[in-house]
């Protein structure tokens, strides 16, 4: 890991974007004819550290990590679907460490859209400078803060997103859960190409809605599951339950809300607040992924359950999310045995 982070900061404090846009010139990329707009961070972030580690998780094919290569930084690569165009955001840090965002098609129709959605996913204001100080004190995390820093997940650019990756991966393990859902994405999820790449975007709700089951079941999708998924779809698209709208509302408003649609359990609604809506106060507790790090690292040396999770956790207050998803990427990179 040390060699990789070694790497990492060589592409991302020594790269010069002069060399670059010549570079690009002469290559004749297509980047050069998009539109560029910038995202100021509120909090530590570091996009080629977060390419290599998220690199090492299995992905459903919808955000792209580009490693740094030869003159080029690291890069991440998403299409979006903004009120029916489709829109693909690439994504660099340059070197004031601000990210810098390329459009294409170059002039969307719906720009402040798209930029809200990108700093969304992004997760500008997320809460980590405290973290890190509070993390710096304990001898378990002040290492892997040191080798992870600046690396911060994604949310899902829009509620829907998250609502069928939380039904998806209920009761599976992640990369069985993703490989369907990258089927899900595939089959029903708008297609660019660019740049000779082929991107496809997440399925909008109204494209599921239209699937019978026996179409989410040729995708790997149990029946209850595909009923679930078709179930939301309906609800989302027909705006007879109004997901966005849970954004702002507290955290047992929508668990209360989320819990009221079919498929939508605790585990469901716990595990959308904290990736989906980025309350770092929150972690699913029944989560048996968690249990086992928690427990194996910070509690008695083997799995937790719930109750023991919740007041292992309770001293880290509003940072909950935090400790479990550096544990859970220390564990993936193998930073922590």
């Amino acid at each position: 890991m040390t060699d990789k982070n070694d790497i990492c900061e060589y592409y991302f404090e020594t790269v010069n974007i002069g060399f670059i846009r010549e570079y690009l010139r002469k290559s004749g990329s297509q980047l050069e004819r998009t539109m560029k707009f910038e995202l100021l961070l509120e909090s530590p972030h570091n996009l080629a550290r977060c390419v290599l580690v998220f690199g090492q998780f299995p992905s459903d094919g919808t955000d792209i990590w580009v490693p740094p290569r030869e003159v080029l930084p690291a890069q991440h690569h998403r299409l979006h679907v903004v009120e029916d165009e489709a829109v693909l955001a690439i994504t660099q840090q340059n070197e004031h460490s601000r990210l810098t965002v390329c459009t294409h098609p170059p002039h969307p129709k719906h720009l402040s859209t798209l930029k809200a959605r990108v700093s969304w996913q992004f997760h500008l204001d997320a809460p980590l400078a405290e973290f890190y100080r509070r993390a710096d004190k304990h001898p378990f995390f002040r290492p892997i803060i040191k080798n992870l820093y600046g690396v911060k997940p994604l949310r899902p650019p829009s509620l829907y997103e998250m609502a069928v990756i939380a039904i998806t991966e209920q009761q599976l393990a992640l990369p069985v859960a993703v490989k369907m859902r990258s089927r899900l994405v595939e089959a029903l999820g708008r297609k660019m190409t660019f740049d000779g790449k082929k991107y496809t975007a997440f399925p909008t709700p109204e494209a599921v809605a239209k699937c019978q089951v026996s179409d989410l079941r040729a995708l790997s999708f149990s029946t209850r599951k595909a009923g679930y998924l078709i179930a939301l779809s309906e609800k989302v698209a027909s705006k007879s339950f109004d997901l966005e709208g849970l954004r702002d509302r507290p955290n047992e408003e929508v668990i209360v809300a989320l819990t009221s649609l079919r498929g939508f359990g605790r585990w469901s609604a716990e595990y959308f607040l904290s990736r989906g809506l980025g309350r770092s106060e929150v972690f699913a507790a029944d989560d048996l992924g968690i249990q086992t790090l928690v427990g194996k690292y910070l509690g008695p040396g083997r799995r937790a359950t719930a109750e023991e999770c919740r007041k292992i956790l309770k001293k880290w207050g509003v940072y909950k999310r935090w400790v479990v998803f550096y544990l859970f990427c220390a564990s993936r990179l193998g930073l922590i045995k």
